[in-house]
């Protein structure tokens, strides 16, 4: 009978210290730090200059109803991001490669693939009447176009019709 009260003597005991370590906060597993993290992005002035540090072609005849800040990663990505004042109102991207290069990485409730410019567009999104993502790759590149808020089928085609 001795040993059935050692088990749960032992449980107890091992729970008691691991709850004291954790209310005192003194734990072996230290939470992953950001800080001091290199940024990847290097901002540029204009589409030429992003062509040249990225490292292939981009062209982007969307129009912005604000000002567009154009971010690269060397040899891989440029973004380009749309905004209205300090509001964001959408970012396209293109990168080297056919992995998605979105950075979205939500689950969505649907999922259509639509014909836009020859090319088989992915959408998702969760109602039935926008989209929040907009995915596809054409040859050696990965496109993408991102609202902050949810488009119109008609209004996120026309922004991926307009990167190349």
């Amino acid at each position: 009978m001795r040993k059935s009260f050692t088990l749960p003597a032992a449980c107890a005991a091992s729970a008691m210290i691991v709850s004291g370590c954790a209310a005192s906060g003194n734990t072996d597993q230290a939470e992953p730090s950001f800080d001091g993290m290199p940024n990847p992005f290097t901002e540029v002035s204009d589409l030429r200059g992003a062509a040249e540090l990225a490292g292939f072609p981009i062209s982007f005849d969307g129009k912005c109803d604000g000002h567009s800040i154009i971010r690269v990663i060397k040899g891989s990505l440029v973004e380009i991001i749309c905004q209205r004042g300090d509001d964001e109102l959408y970012r396209v991207r293109k990168g080297a490669g056919t992995d998605d290069v979105s950075g979205d990485y939500n689950e969505y409730q649907r999922k259509e693939e639509k014909d836009s410019g020859g090319r088989t567009v992915t959408l998702k999104g969760n109602d039935g009447s926008s989209w929040s993502l907009a995915a596809w790759h054409e040859g050696d590149y990965s496109y993408s176009v991102s609202p902050a808020s949810p488009m119109r089928t008609a209004d996120i085609l026309t922004l991926a019709d307009r990167l190349r």
